[in-house]
């Protein structure tokens, strides 16, 4: 399975985002919020990538403390359904699945 491009969804109930990711970008869209991030992605290997946010619509806070920042990404583990990334920046460190829906 490819999981450097398609649309995956969070595993989580919590994370109703759809990520939709080309092999150069991603753009994570939230179905109930609207809240649509827009980041770059630079692949080091097969399973690292350095994603950077590049833009962030409808967040209802200030965002330009976030344009800019990147997040270290690598995949830990796969399956058929989907992977399991850690993704750590000075903001975040964090597990999390997703399951490729397209």
């Amino acid at each position: 399975m490819n999981y450097r491009t398609g649309k995956f969804n969070y595993e989580l109930e919590n994370r109703p985002e759809l990520v939709i990711r080309t092999d150069s970008t991603q753009i994570e869209i939230n179905p109930i919020t609207k809240v649509e991030i827009y980041s770059s992605i630079k692949w080091e290997s097969d399973c690292k990538y350095i994603m950077t946010y590049t833009k962030i619509l409808n967040y209802p806070e200030g965002t330009s403390h976030m344009i800019g920042q990147k997040i270290n990404v690598e995949i830990i583990s796969t399956d058929s359904d989907g992977y399991i990334v850690h993704a750590k920046s000075p903001l975040i460190d964090n597990i999390l699945g997703f399951v490729k829906v397209e």
